[in-house]
């Protein structure tokens, strides 16, 4: 009864979508899967009139594909050599020649080397140049919606019980990431309202990390910084961006004359990866030399 139950819970979820006259029209309005993420927020002291306009835009859905792409995610399978190529490194240059006035100052406010902060751009977006991927509010939202036990096993029917994953393995998964996707999700929230940005407009990666320098909402809500002195803090600016790394890096405990083993660490706070730290390393005494 118990697994009857749960799937007739789960045909009321797909009931819009498959009464439609216009199915493709509303397999993008999915406010249906985000009823009880809604609940959730509101009771966590958001707005309720801002929380349910946000959920009934058309441009809000439930992004299958990216997180199932995360689901799958392996840094040992990206190729951090091409960052270290004479094509990226004179790029990196050109970059660094263009945003000298800021890099300087950033580098001796905070004493972090320009090199690092730049090697860490062109390895995030190539320099400002990637910026393209999912919605951020359809990314966590459809993550941290994981956390209804009835969403959860929509989204493993509908999308990943073909592929070559274990029932298990998506489950902790899922339970975890919707968690962490939560916490993410109310940042940004918080983050677009401070800064009057439409949340809809917002565009990141896979995880949910967005502008120039790639930061969680957590992480722009705590360490960003505005560059440019412009009375906003926007991590789709350069200045903005070069600020917040180096911002972020220093409240990990960089400081002029820092060893390798010392900047070791605090890059992996940045990304907690062992190849994007030696990615980071390598470009950095590329651009010294």
């Amino acid at each position: 009864m118990k697994t009857l139950y749960r799937y007739l819970l789960i045909i009321s979820y797909m009931l819009p979508l498959l009464l439609s006259a216009n199915p493709p029209a509303l397999a993008i309005n999915s406010e249906p899967y985000f009823k009880t993420l809604q609940k959730r927020l509101i009771q966590d002291g958001f707005d309720k009139g801002r929380i349910k306009e946000l959920y009934s835009k058309p441009q809000v859905y439930f992004e299958t594909k990216g997180v199932a792409r995360f689901l799958v995610h392996s840094e040992a399978t990206l190729n951090y050599d091409q960052f270290s190529s004479p094509v990226s490194i004179r790029k990196a240059r050109q970059y660094m020649q263009k945003h000298q006035s800021i890099l300087a100052s950033t580098s001796k406010s905070y004493g972090v080397d320009k090199e690092i902060i730049t090697a860490i751009i062109l390895v995030e977006t190539r320099l400002g140049n990637f910026l393209g991927g999912p919605s951020t509010v359809n990314m966590l939202s459809t993550m941290a919606s994981l956390y209804d036990s009835n969403v959860r096993d929509m989204f493993w029917n509908e999308t990943l019980k073909s592929q070559k994953l274990s029932m298990k393995k998506y489950e902790k998964w899922a339970r975890r990431k919707s968690n962490w996707a939560y916490s993410e999700l109310k940042a940004f929230l918080k983050y677009t309202a401070r800064e009057n940005i439409d949340p809809v407009t917002v565009y990141g990666s896979y995880a949910g990390a967005l502008g120039i320098a790639q930061f969680m909402p957590s992480s722009i809500l705590a360490y960003a910084k505005d560059g440019n002195n412009d009375g906003q803090i926007d991590l789709f600016n350069h200045a903005d961006a070069i600020t917040s790394i180096a911002s972020y890096l220093k409240h990990f405990g960089w400081h002029p004359g820092i060893d390798k083993k010392g900047a070791k660490k605090v890059i992996y706070r940045y990304n907690k990866s062992n190849y994007y730290v030696d990615a980071i390393l390598k470009i950095s005494v590329l651009l010294k030399g």
